[in-house]
């Protein structure tokens, strides 16, 4: 040690005798964005593919620069990728997939519940939460859902644990400690009271929604439940504990909006929900009721619930029917209608309509969003962009693949199933599928992902 030290010490010092011209060369770190002016860190960023814009602005706010680089314009798909380091991102502006690097570790596998503000909720073979942002690796773990008044977990010898689920106290939190309606006990009850960590995440867990703005030390999250379920749960940094809200209806679907969380549910009631600052517990207020038409020959799918660039509620009802097929060896076919109606808040009604001017909808089990097709180009104006919602689907076809050791590949001609993303007119009702993702792994349907930095 002492002679490896005494070798460097003289040729530094040989170094300082050198002639300056024969000097080693110092390399000297510059920070080449502060260098630059605000207009001309822009004009780079316009020219770069969606992927390089997003790590321009990545390195750029790295370097401190004050330059608002935020990419939240389109919305993108994102599969969590088939290692832990990596993520299949399809940018719609450039119609392609890339797999880029996440400084996300353990994302292989989850399933992705929810799309907010830049960053996914996801649940592992576990039954955990948590939320992360894939692109600057942040991450924090929601409450245990053994945290639920009717939940109890339990871990048996082979450590694959168990949720038990309280029937009896579930119903009492789900109806308010009122009884359920009459005829409807059978409809409403659990399958089962006792759900594996890997079951949670596909017949427990429905969707995460999170408050603007998140942060692992600051958010606000609500869980809403499968429909068998229903309840939905409200947890934040501060309380580290999940806490359930009653719903006669059940939840459907739900966004965050103007400081609050709006809902839609089963049968098509819209509230408005608010936490309590005393109490902790958060609560609903009636907004309206949206009616719930019958379209022939459809079955009525799901409804989600969005927010307009001018705060405008929407209600988009999803109705689907299986076509046949024209031989035994063909891919399932179906056909979609989506429904728009527009709530007029001053007189409390809701107006369908098929123009919803320059502004183009994104649905989807993950993550429902209205955007501006003048602000984000490649973006069609009176379209429902709408991804499959089949998250039982892609779970069970999962388990599947892994139990028989087989891997699909992007040659694989089999049915995509929940890898089907559409583009729906309103105006004359044609569906364009929307090509170029390609086959991802089967830990979640496609999400919508708008990335932020």
């Amino acid at each position: 040690m002492a002679g490896s030290r005494r070798r460097r010490q003289l040729k530094r010092q040989q170094a300082r005798d050198l002639p300056p011209a024969k000097r080693p060369t110092e390399v000297v770190r510059v920070n080449f964005v502060d260098r630059l002016s605000e207009d001309l860190l822009g004009n780079i960023r316009h020219r770069l593919g969606s992927l390089d814009r997003l790590s321009f602005g990545v390195v750029c706010k790295t370097a401190g620069h004050p330059m608002n680089l935020d990419t939240a314009a389109t919305p993108w798909i994102v599969f969590p990728g088939a290692s832990e380091e990596k993520v299949t991102f399809f940018p719609l502006a450039d119609r392609r997939a890339a797999t880029a690097r996440t400084s996300v570790l353990g994302m292989r596998g989850h399933v992705v519940l929810g799309s907010s503000f830049g960053w996914l909720a996801t649940a592992d073979e576990l039954g955990a939460l948590q939320i992360v942002d894939p692109v600057t690796g942040e991450r924090a773990r929601l409450p245990d859902v053994s945290t639920f008044p009717f939940i109890r977990y339990s871990r048996s010898s082979s450590r694959v644990g168990h949720y038990y689920i309280n029937t009896a106290a579930y119903l009492q939190f789900r109806y308010g400690g009122k009884p359920p309606p009459e005829g409807k006990e059978k409809d409403i009850m659990p399958r089962s009271n006792s759900h594996t960590g890997n079951q949670m995440r596909q017949w427990f867990y429905a969707k995460v929604v999170l408050a603007a703005s998140p942060r692992p030390d600051n958010y606000a999250a609500m869980l809403i439940l499968d429909k068998d379920f229903g309840v939905p749960a409200f947890a934040t940094a501060q309380d580290r504990a999940w806490k359930v809200a009653p719903s006669r209806d059940g939840i459907e679907d739900a966004i965050h909006h103007d400081g609050r969380f709006y809902s839609v549910s089963h049968d098509g009631a819209v509230e408005a929900w608010e936490r309590h600052g005393v109490t902790g517990e958060f609560t609903s207020k009636l907004v309206s009721v949206v009616s719930i038409m019958d379209v022939e020959n459809f079955v009525l799918e799901r409804k989600y619930i969005v927010a307009m660039p001018d705060g405008r509620l929407v209600v988009v009802t999803k109705y689907t029917r299986e076509e046949a097929s024209t031989g035994y060896y063909d891919t399932k076919k179906w056909s979609c209608v989506f429904i728009v109606q527009v709530l007029d808040a001053k007189r409390g009604r809701w107006k369908n309509t098929t123009d919803i001017g320059d502004t183009a909808l994104f649905v989807g089990m993950n993550s429902s969003l209205c955007v501006s097709t003048k602000v984000h180009p490649g973006i069609k104006p009176g379209c429902v962009y709408f991804t499959d919602d089949e998250l039982h689907q892609a779970a069970e076809k999962r388990d599947r693949e892994a139990a028989s050791g087989y891997h699909r590949h992007d040659t694989d001609k089999a049915d995509h199933g929940p890898q089907h993303v559409g583009v729906y007119n309103l105006k004359d009702g044609t569906v364009e599928v929307l090509e170029g993702f390609g086959l991802q792994p089967w830990s979640s349907p496609p999400v919508w992902f708008t990335p932020s930095v």
